[in-house]
C-alpha cells in the first residue's frame, strides 16, 4: 500500500511542475513587454524632428530636415522620412520674417491685451494690423511679442498640411540656443538670426564678410540700457566668420557647435495667440480622427436606439388603440368610432351617472361620508335615502356633543351637512342627517 507521502507527491507534483511552467511563461511575457517598452521610449516619434525652412519657401521648396535619432536629410517635405509624419515637428521659419519685440501692457485682461496688442505695437509695424498675425508671452518684464504676416504663415501652413507633417511654427531665432549674458547668432542662406535673451531677438538680410547694420544698432540699443551683452556666441561658422564678428563689434566671439533646434521648445508658436498651438490643421484633424469617430459612433447608435424605441411605442400605440376601438365597439355598438379613448370615457360616466355612481352619487357621497359613520355603535344608522344628489339618513347617538362631532367629521370629508328633527330621548339623542357632495 502507498504512503501517505507517496500518495501526497502523485497528487502535488503535477500541480507544482504546472505551477512553475506558469511562473516562467509570465515572468518571459513581462520580458517582452518590457523590451516593447525600451524600444518605444527609444522610438523617434517620442522626440520631435526639425524642420528648417529657407526664406523663399514655399517657392522654393528644399528645406533641411533633422530626426530625433541623428536623421540629417535636405529635399522637399513629401521626401522627409514616413516617421517623420508620425511625430510631432517642429518647423523653423525664417528669422526675418518675424519681428520679436516687447510691449508693455497696463491693463488686465487677455482678451483686451489680444486687441489692443496692434495699438501697443503701431510705430514698429511695416503693414497693417490686419495682415499681421499676433503671437505674445506674458512675463513680468513684458509682454514679448512675435509679429508675423498673415500671408506667410499660411502659405507655410498649407505646405506643411499638403506634406501631412504635425508642424508648429517657431522662428529660428528661438531655435539658438542661449545663455545670461551673451547673445547667439548663426548665418545661413543669406540671413542672419540673432538672440539676445530667452524670447527676444532679430533677423537680418546681410553677407558672411561683414555684420548687418541690425546688429550694430541693437548693440548700441543695448549700450543704452546697460544690457550689453559680454559675448556673442556663433553657431555653425568659421574662423574667418568669427574673426569678422570679433573684430566689427568689438566683441569675443565663442564658437559653439552644438545643434539648433536641440533645447526648450520655444513659447511662440506662430499663428497661436497666447504662444502656444497644436498640430496644423490636416494634422489637428487627424489627431482628433479617434474621439470624432467615437463621438459619431455614440450619435449614430443613440440615434438608432431613438428610432427602434419610436417605432416599438408607435407599434405599441397601434395595438392599444386597435384594442379600445374593439372594446367601445363591443360596448356602444350604436356609436361610431371617432377616439375610442375620449368617448369610452365619456360612456362610463354617463353610466355611472345613471347607476348613481357620479360625481354627487350615492356611492361617492358615502364613500366621503364611510370615515366618520363608521365611528357609530352599531344600530346607530337607519333609514338611508338617496335622491337628487343628496343622502339622507337617521342616527341615534348618545348625547348633542357625539353629533356635533359627526357633523364637523362630515364637513372635514367634504361635505354639506344639515341636521333637522332633532329629538331628545330617554336613550340619548336622534336626528335625521342630510349630506351632499360639496363642489365648491
Amino acid at each position: 500500500m502507498a504512503t501517505l507521502s507517496q500518495k501526497t507527491d502523485q497528487f502535488v507534483g503535477p500541480l507544482m511542475r504546472v505551477s512553475t511552467q506558469h511562473r516562467l511563461n509570465l515572468r518571459r511575457e513581462v520580458g517582452k513587454l518590457n523590451e516593447r517598452l525600451r524600444e518605444w521610449l527609444r522610438a523617434p516619434g517620442a522626440l520631435p524632428w526639425h524642420v528648417f525652412l529657407p526664406p523663399d519657401f514655399p517657392e522654393v521648396g528644399t528645406v533641411d530636415w533633422r530626426g530625433p535619432a541623428g536623421e540629417i536629410g535636405r529635399g522637399l517635405l513629401s521626401e522627409l522620412p514616413e516617421a517623420a509624419r508620425r511625430s510631432p515637428v517642429w518647423a523653423w521659419t525664417p528669422a526675418i520674417e518675424t519681428l520679436l519685440t516687447v510691449a508693455q501692457w497696463p491693463g488686465r485682461g487677455r482678451g483686451r491685451l489680444v486687441q489692443a496688442l496692434p495699438y501697443l505695437l503701431e510705430d514698429q509695424l511695416l503693414m497693417e494690423p490686419e495682415r499681421l498675425t499676433f503671437s505674445h508671452k506674458e512675463t513680468d518684464a513684458g509682454i514679448f511679442v512675435a509679429v508675423t504676416a498673415k500671408d506667410r504663415v499660411s502659405a507655410w501652413r498649407e505646405a506643411l498640411d499638403q506634406a501631412r507633417l504635425s508642424a508648429s511654427l517657431c522662428p529660428v531665432t528661438l531655435a539658438l540656443p542661449w545663455r545670461d549674458h551673451t547673445w547667439s547668432c548663426r548665418f545661413a542662406d543669406g540671413q542672419w538670426a540673432v538672440r539676445t535673451g530667452l524670447y527676444s531677438g532679430f533677423g537680418a538680410a546681410g553677407h558672411q564678410r561683414h555684420a548687418p547694420a541690425a546688429f550694430q544698432q541693437a548693440l548700441d540699443e543695448a549700450k543704452k540700457q546697460n544690457a550689453e551683452p559680454e559675448a556673442i556666441t556663433l553657431f555653425g561658422g568659421d574662423e574667418a566668420l568669427r574673426a569678422m564678428l570679433a573684430a566689427q563689434l568689438g566683441l569675443s566671439v565663442i564658437e559653439d557647435l552644438r545643434l539648433i533646434g536641440e533645447g526648450e521648445a520655444p513659447v511662440f508658436r506662430l499663428g497661436e495667440t497666447g504662444g502656444t498651438v497644436g498640430a496644423t490643421g490636416y494634422a489637428a484633424l487627424r489627431a482628433l480622427r479617434p474621439t470624432l469617430i467615437v463621438v459619431a459612433l455614440w450619435l449614430t447608435f443613440g440615434f438608432a436606439h431613438t428610432l427602434f424605441e419610436w417605432v416599438r411605442l408607435s407599434h405599441q400605440q397601434s395595438q392599444v388603440q386597435a384594442e379600445m376601438a374593439s372594446l367601445f365597439t363591443a360596448s356602444f355598438p350604436e356609436a361610431p368610432v371617432l377616439d375610442p379613448a375620449v368617448q369610452m370615457r365619456q360612456g362610463v360616466e354617463k353610466l355611472s351617472a345613471q347607476a348613481g355612481g357620479g360625481g354627487g352619487s350615492f356611492l361617492s357621497i358615502m364613500t366621503l361620508a364611510s370615515p366618520a359613520l363608521s365611528s357609530l355603535a352599531q344600530g346607530s344608522l337607519t333609514r338611508l335615502h338617496y335622491r337628487h344628489g343628496q343622502v339622507r339618513c337617521l342616527v341615534r347617538v348618545a348625547d348633542f356633543s357625539v353629533l356635533t362631532a359627526l357633523k364637523e367629521s362630515l364637513k372635514h370629508a367634504g361635505l354639506a351637512v344639515t341636521v333637522t328633527h332633532i329629538m331628545s330621548h330617554h336613550g340619548g339623542v336622534r336626528a335625521q342627517v342630510g349630506m351632499m357632495r360639496r363642489f365648491s
